[in-house]
């Protein structure tokens, strides 16, 4: 979550009256548990210590279990959430080493622990107020106020809290982009929404598998052109990257988890755009791909660069048991830490695919995956050139949202998606064609074509692009179940 050196603390508000639910919510139970436990549960997950609750003086959660948590009581909840925030802020003012505090409101159960580390990571010092902006409200919580901006609570009045401080100071405030929403439990309704919107991994699997066919079954309703035996080899060109390029932050937060002995395994490793670098750092990499054209690319670039310690295999994950694999057997494969980068987004069986992966890993999975896939770049030509909205993959969001169902609580960390450069007109010509299963010459492909027209970008150093496709990446990191 944070930098070693830093504490976080936790305010849950829980002094609220309930007058809309018609009575006390935050102990009604959704799967099984009062409310209150569940943000508890979340604010333990994320790391937060210490964890303070703000109760009323009705003494309505006296019954339930709090552990470890520390209740402050309001004794005039009257007064609006501010005087909770206040009060709150100041029971952890004496914890010595505390550098920021969440705020999190006791009737959002649905708040996740991914997101609270996001946030976590994100503040800064020179903007001590950082908040979500969930794609689907727009919602502010929680929030993540450095030790800096907690005298700001005692101007605070009625029940806004530090929403108050966000439209009149917005230079103080950090908004996050968040996917999804974080809804407040009001009414009962809104329990009873909850209550059906809450999916268990294996539910979230299965919806998982239906975004994959369903988007599989759209290129087939439209293709012009089939796959080819390697899909990638005509591509591969656009998958190499320099090993000791420093304007990467997804390496840099790659080089962050290598240790100098460990052995990695890059499952779909391309071309080596993250092998060969992690190749410098640590003892081994078992670089797996099931594109002869990749691997070739691969081997050229550890020849041209004098790469020893890498090791190609050719073959799909996750591995059919004895099945072999050029350079070693694929099954059986174990490895420090497992990494899959931009893989995994059109795999239909995921629960089997990441459970293969965590049986691999001794101490460490590693997923990178963008918000949207990487071929969402091509989503704008599908109503051109096809007459519809292209079907999109799963991808970040959804993954976060499994691996917490699953109970694997993983650490995310989001970082800006550069945007994508390609060397010529024609490279980005052919990589929409394949986006779009395009035959060249076709009535479609002039269409095609004149919108690429319309919209390709050029820059100053001969480089070409698309207009961005919103979407940040996110590397997602949790132990294996019994990892070391």
């Amino acid at each position: 979550m944070a930098a070693p050196d830093r504490r976080v603390a936790a305010v849950v508000l829980a002094a609220g009256r309930s007058t809309r639910f018609g009575s006390p919510k935050l102990v009604a139970e959704l799967e099984g548990r009062p409310l209150i436990r569940h943000v508890l549960a979340t604010a333990i997950d994320a790391g937060l210590d210490p964890i303070v609750i703000v109760t009323g003086p009705d003494g309505v959660l006296s019954g339930i279990d709090l552990e470890p948590a520390r209740v402050v009581v309001n004794p005039r909840p009257e007064d609006g959430l501010s005087s909770s925030v206040r009060l709150g802020l100041a029971a952890i003012d004496p914890e010595r080493g505390v550098d920021s505090a969440v705020i999190l409101l006791g009737d959002q159960p649905r708040v996740r622990a991914s997101t609270i580390r996001t946030l976590v990571d994100a503040s800064t010092a020179d903007q001590p107020l950082t908040v979500p902006a969930y794609s689907d409200d727009g919602a502010p919580n929680p929030l993540v106020a450095r030790r800096a901006a907690w005298r700001l609570a005692d101007d605070l009045v009625g029940d806004r809290g530090f929403g108050q401080i966000l439209g009149r100071h917005p230079e103080l405030v950090r908004r996050v982009p968040i996917r999804g929403a974080n809804p407040d439990v009001d009414r009962p309704r809104d329990l009873e929404a909850l209550e059906r919107a809450g999916l268990g991994s294996e539910a979230l699997e299965a919806a998982w598998a239906d975004r994959v066919r369903a988007n599989r079954a759209q290129v087939d309703r439209v293709r012009e052109v089939p796959d080819g035996a390697d899909f990638y080899r005509p591509v591969r060109g656009l998958f190499v990257a320099d090993p000791g390029r420093i304007d990467d932050p997804v390496l840099d937060a790659l080089l962050e988890l290598a240790r100098p002995d460990d052995t990695w395994l890059d499952v779909g490793a391309g071309a080596g755009r993250y092998a060969l670098p992690l190749a410098a750092r640590v003892a081994e990499v078992i670089a797996l791909d099931a594109s002869p054209g990749m691997l070739d690319s691969l081997r050229a670039a550890t020849d041209e660069h004098r790469v020893a310690n890498i090791r190609p295999l050719l073959g799909r994950w996750p591995p059919a048991e004895g099945a072999g694999a050029e350079g070693g057997e694929a099954a059986g494969l174990e490895a420090d830490v497992v990494l899959v980068a931009h893989v995994g987004y059109d795999v239909e069986a995921i629960g089997p695919f990441l459970r293969a992966l965590e049986r691999a890993a001794r101490r460490l999975v590693v997923a990178v995956l963008m918000e949207r896939t990487p071929a969402s770049l091509a989503g704008p030509f599908w109503p051109v050139v096809h007459g519809e909205a292209r079907v999109e993959l799963p991808a970040l969001p959804e993954l976060v949202a499994l691996l917490e169902a699953q109970g694997r609580g993983p650490a995310v960390r989001v970082v800006a998606r550069p945007e994508r450069h390609f060397a010529s007109r024609d490279d980005v010509l052919g990589f929409v064609r394949r986006q779009t299963w395009v035959q060249a010459g076709s009535d479609r492909d002039t269409r095609l074509q004149a919108a690429l027209d319309r919209w390709l970008v050029r820059h100053e150093d001969g480089s070409v692009s698309l207009p961005d496709v919103r979407g940040d990446v996110g590397i997602v990191t949790w132990a294996p179940p019994g990892g070391v």
